[in-house]
């Protein structure tokens, strides 16, 4: 496993072990996600270059 897969596989048993499963949705399982990947060093934006 990658440093990026554990990042993310943290932030998902997190978002599953903190967030009461009536109020999980997709969208906010990607923010904790963003959240655990930026504060780890990972770029979260895609790069808006003009294209080749």
């Amino acid at each position: 496993m990658t440093g990026l897969h554990a990042v993310i596989d943290a932030a998902i048993d997190d978002y599953r072990t903190e967030t009461p499963a009536e109020q999980q949705t997709p969208a906010g399982l990607t923010d904790r996600i963003t959240e655990y990947l930026a504060s780890s060093g990972y770029p979260t934006a895609l790069d808006t270059g003009s294209p080749a």
